[in-house]
């Protein structure tokens, strides 16, 4: 008898013992699947949250153009950082958050892509009779050489230990990136022949990791990280996180029936490195900040010409400056709940009319 309760206990205690397992594993399941429809509930919220942040960042685009096209309308023939496009970033409460935005000229910077800009042919002179045209034709300036030119006064201010070894390689090294063909150097009938101080890919196919160089237009500023001899300090001068303070961008300089477009640096807009790059000295360069803070420069003649350029008394190339822009950067921000979207969108503007050219998602 004593031997039958010994056993009972003993059986119950087991089945005590395999019933806590039991609940346990019940709770231990039923705990993974509320966690994991948390789980699926917070990434629907979000999905949801991504979803309403990419169409008020649409909206953005829109009221981006809607700026832009009153701008031109009230003034057509120029654009200037008193605009209302360059004014600080605003906040726009949502439902949920917030959203905000800050526009930026791209044509205040020196477009990378105009060094393959083709050389313009000599005019001829005469007609297939010999005879002297009259008027003669006006030889077409040359704008890879004028922005070449730019780019090496610009690294010498901004890399005067040349870092990145000499001022002019800069511009072959870019050069080489864009161009077609595989020749180390410019090719004929380029001004600078092929020196051996650009790079093209067996320089890279050398690198760890290796990789080909482009040998098609700069599409996004950020490719300069790639491109021999960079470094950060001097990669953050050339596109700095501030966009106010970036020097140099990557335009078309085709439209999409491959005829060209013109990318003029805005003397409104460029900074001082920017404006000494041009040819200015650094005192003119402040006082035509200064000028156009209070006024804004109209016209490139009787306004920009007279003020500026005579008031340092040097030669200055004039080609391939304006008063007026068409490509802009919009840089925005839309948060709703624990969502957050980054959009960087190129506006272009022509006649008027903005469209979308870029967009990207990336978080600068």
């Amino acid at each position: 008898m004593h031997a039958q309760n010994k056993q009972r206990h003993k059986q119950q205690g087991i089945a005590l013992i395999v019933a806590l397992i039991v609940t346990m594993l019940a709770v231990t399941i039923a705990t993974t699947v509320l966690y994991r429809q948390q789980i699926h509930i917070r990434l629907s919220g979000n999905i949801a949250h991504l979803e309403q942040a990419y169409i008020y960042a649409q909206g953005m685009e829109g009221f981006a153009g809607e700026i832009l096209e009153a701008s031109y309308k009230d003034h057509p023939n120029y654009d200037s950082l008193k605009d209302v496009w360059a004014f600080e970033g605003i906040v726009f409460p949502i439902l949920g958050g917030t959203m905000s935005g800050q526009m930026y000229d791209l044509q205040g910077r020196i477009n990378l892509n105009s060094l393959a800009r083709p050389i313009p042919p000599e005019p001829k002179l005469t007609d297939d009779k010999g005879i002297k045209l009259n008027p003669a034709p006006v030889q077409q300036p040359d704008i890879a050489g004028i922005t070449r030119y730019r780019l090496l006064s610009l690294m010498q201010e901004i890399d005067p230990d040349d870092s990145m070894g000499p001022p002019q390689d800069f511009a072959r090294i870019v050069k080489d990136w864009i161009d077609k063909d595989q020749i180390n150097g410019n090719t004929k009938p380029d001004p600078d022949p092929g020196t051996g101080s650009g790079a093209e890919s067996p320089f890279y196919q050398s690198m760890e990791p290796a990789y080909f160089s482009a040998n098609t237009l700069l599409v996004n500023p950020t490719e300069l990280r790639l491109l021999k001899n960079m470094n950060k300090e001097i990669y953050n001068k050339l596109i700095n996180p501030d966009p106010k303070k970036s020097l140099v961008a990557t335009l078309p300089i085709t439209d999409a029936n491959n005829k060209p477009l013109a990318t003029p640096i805005n003397v409104n807009t460029a900074s001082k490195e920017v404006l000494q790059s041009i040819g200015f000295d650094p005192a003119t360069a402040e006082d035509i900040i200064r000028e156009r803070d209070i006024d804004p420069f109209e016209e490139m003649k009787n306004s920009f010409l007279q003020s500026a350029i005579q008031s340092q008394g040097a030669n200055i190339d004039v080609n391939d400056l304006d008063v007026k822009s068409s490509y802009f950067l919009l840089r925005g921000t839309v948060e709703i709940n624990n969502a957050r979207l980054t959009i960087n969108s190129i506006l272009y503007r022509k006649n008027g009319k903005v469209s979308v050219i870029m967009r990207d998602f990336s978080n600068p």
